[in-house]
């Protein structure tokens, strides 16, 4: 997954960098009722079984080493003695490259193309079927687009854990403008509203209502497929994907936002600085980078804000997954881990302390995140109301164009060329990326 989130500078996508984050978020939360400790799991047979040792790599995704240890390791040894997992944090393509793929891969179902390219991906149908796996209890859209990469009714992935967007807001700089915080239910127009009225200069200190979205963003939102599937051409000259740009440059063009040919700052301006009022991005990424910040926010959130023609629609959820190697020979075993991994007891532990859950169980959901101190008291089931947006269509050429639609941010904002120039060549480059990518498998 390529990055969508809000801030054009983070330098790696915000739902493919979740767990990184999160540091500590784990071993500094606990509840009495519901300790974040490993589930009483009784073991799936008393008769004696051949060690087995599974290896599996996040790409594009991570966790803390204590998330991986609360989350997949101890709940795997509870269940079964005989499997050990080893987190092997290694560039994947090079793992290929030596022959030393994992068994199984954690990954982000955007760049789900590239391990489709390494030959990775095995079919799980067979073992869904046989260990009576049920793929309707996950959460839409997600399974659906995992449904979709199968055109023959194969299973290549195992849905794992969600995203969320919400709209982050510091209380302290609204109340010192006298204006009313952001609500539930916010439409677009009325976030820009917000942000323009939260764009000032203070003694030569300025001030930002919120920073401006990436193009992509707001394509996902509307669901809006990159490259067309039948002639591998990019989806942007169009005017559909104008709509996209004439809303991102409604940020640039608000007095302040641009200064001096400088474009805004990153979401240090939020955390850190405190000089950004909104903070449009994902739930755990926003929170890590709040705990990791040290700095005593004053923050609530709402559900992101939504277009009037698709209320409360917003961003599909940067979805998560367990893709399991053709060259595997613990198949078994690893499908035994990964069923696991999705399993409520499992999925609670995850949900209550730093994503949120694949599973459509409102039990489950409704703790999401109620074991961290950081959001005690805030608006998080409030945020989770506004529904994801549809996926669009797999496709392996999707996470290239988005880099492309991204990088022109710099022109909408100096207004160096206008919007129908950008579209144009963006088109044309973008084209020529995708042949260039066709041609090397030639």
């Amino acid at each position: 997954m390529t990055n969508i989130v809000v801030d054009r500078f983070i330098q790696k996508s915000s739902y493919l960098t979740v767990g990184s984050l999160l540091i500590g978020l784990l071993t500094s939360c606990s509840s009495p009722s519901t300790p974040a400790s490993t589930p009483d799991m009784k073991t799936a047979d008393a008769k004696p079984k051949t060690p087995v040792e599974l290896t599996l790599t996040p790409y594009f995704l991570n966790m803390t080493d204590e998330e991986f240890d609360q989350i997949m390791i101890k709940p795997l040894a509870a269940k079964y003695p005989h499997i050990t997992l080893k987190i092997v944090r290694e560039d994947i393509v090079k793992l290929v490259a030596a022959g030393q793929t994992p068994d199984i891969v954690y990954g982000a179902n955007s760049r789900f193309s590239v391990l489709q390219d390494l030959d990775i991906p095995s079919d799980l149908s067979a073992l869904v079927k046989s260990n009576n796996m049920d793929l309707n209890k996950f959460s839409s859209p997600n399974i659906d687009w995992i449904k979709e990469l199968g055109t023959k009714g194969e299973i290549y992935g195992i849905p794992f854990a969600l995203n969320q967007m919400a709209l982050f807001y510091n209380k302290d700089l609204f109340d010192k403008r006298g204006v009313p915080y952001p609500t539930d239910g916010i439409s677009w127009d009325d976030y820009i509203t917000l942000v323009k009225k939260m764009t000032y200069n203070d003694g030569g200190v300025q001030f930002r209502g919120s920073l401006p979205p990436n193009p992509e963003f707001i394509a996902r939102m509307k669901s809006m497929p990159l490259v067309d599937a039948k002639t591998n051409k990019a989806l942007i000259n169009n005017d559909s994907f104008k709509s996209v740009l004439d809303r991102v440059q409604e940020f640039y063009k608000i007095p302040g936002m641009v200064v001096d040919g400088k474009l805004p700052p990153n979401q240090d301006s939020f955390v850190k600085d405190q000089q950004t009022a909104m903070y449009l991005n994902w739930i755990p990424d926003t929170l890590g980078f709040i705990q990791k910040g040290g700095s005593q926010l004053n923050f609530d959130i709402v559900g992101a804000p939504s277009f009037t023609d698709k209320p409360g629609i917003t961003i599909d959820p940067g979805a998560q997954m367990m893709v399991i190697s053709k060259t595997s020979q613990h198949k078994e075993e690893a499908f035994a881990a990964i069923q696991l991994f999705a399993s409520p007891e499992v999925q609670n532990i995850l949900n209550r302390s730093s994503r949120l859950t694949a599973l459509a169980d409102e039990s489950i959901r409704k703790d999401f995140l109620a074991d961290l101190p950081l959001t005690k008291g805030k608006n998080i089931q409030g945020a989770l109301k506004i529904k994801p947006a549809k996926m669009a269509p797999p496709n392996p050429y999707h996470v290239l164009v988005a880099g492309k639609i991204n990088g022109v941010v710099t022109n909408l904002a100096t207004g160096a060329k206008d919007v129908n120039t950008v579209l144009r060549e963006t088109q044309e480059d973008a084209d020529k990326a995708i042949e260039q990518e066709l041609n090397k498998k030639k």
